[in-house]
């Protein structure tokens, strides 16, 4: 980390403003070199107008603003300093290479925010909730992130750091003091704590999947035969013509999606072909991949015509889907039904709420889908509503792992001969693992460090 990086912080092209961000030892005497005029004496956090100035033609190239940032008390932790400049994707560019000629390196994606962990500004936790920020594309998401920054997760995590530390330098005096007294072990006070700690695991295990909805958003496909009216509710949700209807059966023939937000959550909204007896191989391939879709959805709307009869079609559609969660929606409520929700009820054995609706082009009413939605993610999302959760596919692997070390230690602590070398074993890797989750082991590879911020942008 000796080098002085610089990178453009805001996204790229025509706008109001661009930040140009430095950090490193030398990040304030390269901006010295380009800013005039100069302060007398700086002051840091302060916003002072000038000029970026080009030392070799001797020319003013933008009117700017410039902040600097001490060590210690920057988002890096190092020397920091930000150029605001005039958008514009030369205008930034010409300043970027500017700063480059005078020293400063090209910083890659994530490495200001990897600066920030390294030293220790940051867990490792509160880095990839940054990314998470970035990239949240709804209110629950921002909501869950922010929380995460904020240091929800690592203040909990480390609590359970400080339970295990506490049972591991038990047993360890335990097995120095083992060959001199004999033991003096007590399974009262070692099973307590460690069925607390594995209570606490548990329940972030199981916030995983309502963390994955809150920030990643849940697929949401409509189902069912052909030309029920799909596509003019997609329309109606989207509030927008997106897919093209027709009374012709089969005209969807490919997935359509898109997004929307209901109750706060991202939702990617697919239409799909529609599944029943293809007419001919392109209609077919459509049936194939709405299958496929069926299998990664989060929540299937399987929509029925009330106005046309129920057949074999229906029955082989539901069985493909009743065991993966699902609603049941009668579109087309307007006209005249042929089967009652009682009758659609007891058919397929569904206790669920029956939607209904209306999606044609010349008259809408949706309200029952966008609650129905809307509750089947509250219900998702609820049950922890006050709680620390976990949304990283990493959190939960080594979770994972510490609620197998937690297993074996309770099994060992309670032998009425534990062995306490084994005992002392589990403890360590449950200790090991906690530590990888916040980034606090000093054995964490740099290889892990990579593979966290290079999913992040260039210039954070």
């Amino acid at each position: 980390m000796n080098e002085t990086i610089a990178a453009l912080s805001t996204p790229p092209g025509s706008g109001g403003i661009a930040i140009v961000r430095l950090s490193g030892l030398q990040a304030h005497v390269i901006v010295e070199q380009v800013f005039r005029p100069w302060p007398k004496s700086p002051d840091f956090f302060h916003l002072y107008l000038g000029y970026f100035y080009d030392p070799v033609t001797q020319r003013n190239i933008d009117q700017v603003l410039l902040t600097l940032m001490p060590s210690g008390r920057s988002y890096t932790g190092e020397a920091m300093a930000e150029i605001h400049c005039h958008g514009g994707a030369y205008n930034s560019k010409k300043i970027l290479t500017l700063l480059f000629a005078l020293g400063a390196a090209v910083a890659p994606p994530g490495e200001f925010t990897k600066r920030a962990y390294l030293n220790g500004r940051l867990d490792l936790t509160q880095a990839e909730a940054v990314a998470s920020l970035i990239n949240a594309e709804s209110e629950a998401g921002l909501v869950a992130a922010t929380a995460q920054l904020a240091g929800g997760l690592s203040d909990f995590i480390n609590k359970m750091l400080t339970s295990i530390s506490r049972l591991l330098a038990a047993v360890e005096v335990e097995i120095d003091l083992l060959a001199e007294e004999g033991v003096n072990y007590s399974q009262t006070e070692m099973l307590g704590p460690l069925a607390e700690l594995g209570k606490q695991c548990h329940g972030l295990l199981d916030s995983y999947q309502r963390g994955r909805i809150l920030q990643a958003g849940i697929k949401v496909v409509l189902a069912g035969r052909p030309n029920v009216g799909k596509s003019s509710l997609l329309n109606a949700l989207l509030a927008e013509d997106r897919a093209l209807v027709s009374t012709i059966s089969g005209t969807t023939r490919d997935v359509i999606s898109a997004p929307l937000e209901i109750a706060g959550i991202k939702i990617e909204l697919s239409d799909t072909a529609g599944l029943g007896q293809p007419q001919a191989e392109l209609e077919a391939l459509g049936m194939a991949r709405t299958e496929r879709w069926l299998e990664q959805a989060g929540l299937i709307l399987l929509v029925f015509d009330q106005s046309r009869a129920l057949n074999d079609f229906d029955d082989e559609l539901y069985a493909k889907i009743k065991d993966k969660p699902h609603l049941l929606l009668l579109n087309k409520d307007d006209l005249e039904p042929l089967f009652t929700e009682a009758q659609l009820q007891e058919r397929f054995s569904y206790q669920g709420p029956v939607l209904r609706c209306i999606g044609a082009r010349d008259r809408t009413d949706i309200t029952q889908v966008i609650d129905g939605i809307a509750s089947f993610i509250k219900s998702q999302t609820a049950v922890f509503s006050d709680s620390v959760m976990i949304s990283q596919q990493r959190h939960f692997d080594l979770l994972s792992k510490v609620s197998e070390n937690l297993g074996r230690a309770v099994v060992l602590a309670a032998e009425a001969e534990p062995l306490l070398d084994m005992l002392a074993e589990e403890l360590h890797q449950i200790r090991f693992h906690l530590l990888a989750i916040t980034g606090q082991e000093h054995d964490a590879s740099e290889g892990l460090l990579d593979i966290v911020f290079s999913q992040f942008c260039v210039g954070k």
